[in-house]
């Protein structure tokens, strides 16, 4: 028996570590860009960097230890299943407690590690990953202001903008920096170049400002108008750190200090939801085993593809309902504790159930019932092609004559869309999932409600289909060629004097078109979905937009040597209130004149300003005019301040041509912005280059069984999304021409691919 329980164990535990390693790097993922970039300009010693993996994994495991469970148990069961072993064994007298003993043995070793990851490692580790990323951060606080952008979170009260950034040095040049600390008394700083570096003695942040100049105009007495020049101003400024750190402070809690809390009554709501979700959360381990092992063993017609279908639909219920039972708890004022643990009884009921359906046979699961209906919409479809006569003969005429598309085309293709549709619904799942799981505290948080969540999710769909077809396109393409190996259809192809090259051929075209689609939905979709989705992020996340999407308080002028700041834009009246504009030198930075008004509204050619001053700095004094009523010509238009500024990711490629285009005959620094361009063009290709590399593997290892393909697939997305964001890093500073950095990982994987198929016996 113990080699039975061997058998069911490893079944069960090579899916389980192959969901751990992607989900776990899906988390990861997100602070690659952070680490490659500290990595190359050596601002973290190997121990600072070590001591940040270190603690960024325990809080990783505690989520993503329960639902690779989940998936190894539906996987694995789904294959035992399709292959009749799990009827066998019932046949044999083994009951269904016996057949679950080493899955419960494993769900107990899981739910302990998570236990004591939650409870005693996690929330430690919480915490000293934002302090060590707070320090490395402040280590390179210039990486953290972006150029041509108003930058608010550099300090509490500071507003800087700069005209370009050194790469290499991350020197910075045309400063602006508003002192809004004071709102009675600000004071703005133009400067010709800067750094932002931290003092190692006090371990404060200082500006360090060369050549420039500061203003001072009390709003409740322009008059006494106060300005000088410098050489050198040093500036001391408190770095931000960021809210999300900041709304995880409960999460960064000993649980001693939350129980001590809770035995006192101090404990806050979050809190205690906090505190209950520490002991939830690994208890899913147990749930999941309930759930998971009656529907993996209830249809002899399973397989391994409806296990993983199925195991992520309900890790999405579970996170659904954990989202949900915290937000109604907080609602409804009754106990965090049912909030918290809410998932876990309703899925505890309900795998009770299964399990006591399951004693009693196989052939009424829910998953057997499901198959049925699956059968039968087949069948009727193929009721349908049969009463068309004619389209069958344009069909069978098609793929008998045409050169280009026969019945192996077709025959190949439906299974590749196969996997595909169903491995990128897996992916996108995920990361749902993995997402939601990092947003349900600010959820809870900030009461934010389900349709701001949903559309969140809607309009990041667009961007996780773009992350993700490449990787989805090579592990389609491993595991169709792979099961037609293992099935020796490959070698009856062969037989019939047809190459394997013109057996892939259709796959390579198909990823061809799927490069293409993703460039037109780079181009079209994601410029507008990108803006939307990162709007309901803010919401989420309690915190207000950029100051240069919304409100566009702080604007720079068309002609790049004005800014204006507003306090309100009346945007249908086109009317500003409180507004500054600030003229300069764009060669000295200097500040020319200063114009300040109550009220400017628009008369069609000309802005009329009503209340307001001018100061025109000059060597021995300062000219000032005050003012009731006056046009100003030759200032922007209100459409102007009505337009967004977009990153890069939120132009289309003939946008950011032209932007970089322009930067570049000012004499800007537009390295990072052409290596993003040049990535518009590559990383579509990425799916081309997938399948080119999928393959030769194929043919090599499909006999060795899809979970080889598997994770074959997870690690060369891994390998080539690290060689992807290192080489991204190099471009961005310098070390390598943006062209090189944007295209050396598909030339290197692309030729790699190449030979490898070369190398394939045909």
């Amino acid at each position: 028996m113990f080699l039975l329980d061997r058998y069911i164990f490893r079944e069960v535990l090579v899916p389980m570590l192959i969901g751990l390693a992607v989900l776990t790097f899906m988390f990861v993922s997100e602070e690659l860009g952070f680490l490659f970039e500290i990595i190359i300009r050596q601002t973290a010693t190997v121990s600072e960097l070590g001591a940040l993996v270190a603690a960024v994994l325990p809080r990783m495991l505690t989520f993503t230890i329960p639902m690779s469970l989940l998936v190894g148990i539906l996987t694995g069961f789904g294959r035992m299943s399709s292959d009749n072993e799990a009827i066998a064994l019932r046949a044999s007298g083994i009951s269904m407690p016996r057949i679950m003993r080493p899955v419960l043995l494993l769900a107990v070793a899981c739910w302990a590690v998570s236990l004591i990851l939650a409870l005693w490692i996690a929330p430690p580790a919480a915490a000293r990953f934002g302090e060590l990323e707070h320090e490395l951060r402040m280590k390179q606080a210039s990486l953290v202001v972006q150029p041509r952008v108003f930058n608010e979170a550099i300090g509490d009260g500071f507003v800087l903008y700069l005209q370009d950034r050194d790469a290499a040095s991350l020197a910075l040049r045309g400063i602006m920096l508003a002192d809004m600390r004071k709102p009675e008394d600000p004071t703005v700083y133009f400067a010709q170049s800067g750094a932002l570096l931290r003092d190692e003695s006090s371990g404060e942040m200082q500006f360090t400002l060369a050549n420039g100049n500061w203003h001072r105009a009390p709003p409740q007495n322009p008059s006494n108008y106060d300005w000088s020049k410098f050489e050198k101003m040093v500036i001391p400024i408190s770095i931000v750190r960021p809210q999300e750190a900041r709304s995880k402070e409960a999460a960064e809690a000993p649980t001693v200090e939350l129980w001590r809390r809770m035995r006192a009554g101090d404990a806050g709501y979050q809190e205690l939801v906090d505190f209950h979700q520490r002991i939830a959360l690994p208890a899913a381990c147990l749930v999941f085993v309930l759930v998971g092992f009656p529907l993996g063993v209830s249809t002899a017609r399973g397989s391994k593809s409806m296990g993983l279908v199925l195991s992520l639909l309900l890790m999405l219920l579970y996170y659904v309902a954990l989202a949900g039972g915290t937000s109604l708890a907080e609602e409804a004022n009754f106990s965090p504790f049912l909030g918290a643990w809410l998932p876990n009884l309703i899925f505890a009921a309900f795998g009770v159930y299964l399990l006591s359906r399951s004693e009693r046979g196989f052939d009424g699961g829910p998953l057997a019932r499901l198959r049925s209906l699956l059968d039968s919409a087949a069948g009727r479809v193929a009721a349908v092609r049969l009463a068309r006569p004619r389209m069958n003969r344009w069909a069978h005429s098609f793929t008998h004559h045409s050169k280009f598309f026969r019945l192996l085309d077709v025959y190949v293709l439906r299974g590749f869309w196969f996997f595909f549709v169903l491995d990128l619904f897996v992916f996108t799942s995920l990361f749902i999932i993995i997402t939601l799981f990092e947003l349900l505290p600010d959820i809870v948080k900030h009461n934010v409600t389900a349709s701001v969540v949903l559309n969140y999710f809607l309009f990041l769909s667009p961007q996780i289909l773009y992350w993700f077809t490449p990787l989805t396109v090579l592990l389609a393409v491993l595991m169709n060629l792979g099961a037609l190996t293992k099935r020796n259809e490959v070698l009856a192809v062969k037989a019939a004097a047809i190459s394997l090259y013109r057996m892939s051929a259709p796959l390579l075209a198909t990823a061809l078109l799927l490069s293409a689609a993703l460039y037109f939905l780079q181009d079209f979709v994601l410029p507008y979905s990108n803006q939307r989705q990162e709007a309901y992020r803010n919401i989420i996340k309690g915190r207000a937009a950029q100051t240069y999407r919304d409100p566009r308080r702080w604007i720079v002028g068309s002609g790049d040597n004005r800014i204006y700041h507003h306090a309100y834009f009346d945007a249908q009246r086109n009317v500003l209130n409180g507004v500054s504009i600030f003229e300069f030198d764009p060669k000295t930075f200097d500040l020319r004149q200063w114009v300040f008004a109550r009220i400017a509204s628009w008369n069609g050619q000309s802005w009329t300003m009503e209340s307001g001053w001018i100061h025109r700095p000059a060597a021995d004094a300062s000219a000032y005019e005050p003012f009731e009523r006056r046009d100003f010509e030759g200032l922007d238009a209100p459409e102007y301040f009505k337009t967004d500024v977009r990153t890069s990711a939120q132009m289309t490629y003939a946008e950011l041509k032209k932007y970089v285009d322009d930067l570049r005959q000012s004499g800007f620094d537009v390295t990072p912005l052409t290596l993003d361009l040049y990535r518009k063009l590559s990383f579509p290709m990425v799916s081309f280059i997938m399948a080119i590399i999928g393959v030769p593997f194929s043919f090599k290892t499909g006999r060795k069984g899809a979970f080889y393909g598997i994770g074959l697939s997870v690690a060369v997305g891994i390998v080539y999304w690290t060689a992807f964001e290192l080489f991204d890093r190099l471009g961005g500073i310098n070390r390598l021409s943006p062209i090189v950095a944007a295209w050396f990982p598909n030339l290197i994987f692309g030729v790699s691919g190449i030979w490898m198929m070369l190398r394939v016996r045909t």
